[in-house]
């Protein structure tokens, strides 16, 4: 009885961790696929960011950073690590007061 509960219990945890896996390698190829789309409008998206950071709502700064994560990858693919760097440093001096978005930017390695 024992054994065959522990064994539930094992192919249960064994079944999570594989669609686990499976959500992740999703969520990866998503980005990537985001990543592929040629940024048309650099500036635009800038300005969507600003956009969303002002409106100081939670959401917006989750939506903000994920654009600024895939925007950083896109940069250093393209060898323009050093612009994004410094439009970063920028946005985090103008937005220094708001701790949660610089929680949310350091969280995120940007």
């Amino acid at each position: 009885m024992l054994i065959a509960e522990t064994r539930r219990r094992w192919v249960a945890a064994a079944r999570r961790a594989e669609d686990e896996a499976s959500r992740d390698k999703d969520r990866a190829l998503a980005r990537e696929r985001r990543l592929d789309k040629p940024v048309r409008d650099e500036e635009a998206a800038w300005s969507r960011i600003d956009a969303m950071i002002a409106t100081r709502k939670p959401s917006e700064y989750e939506a903000a950073v994920t654009l600024l994560t895939d925007m950083q990858a896109l940069a250093e693919r393209e060898g323009r690590s050093d612009a994004f760097t410094q439009r970063i440093l920028t946005l985090r001096h103008r937005h220094a007061r708001k701790s949660r978005l610089i929680e949310r930017l350091d969280r995120a390695g940007v």
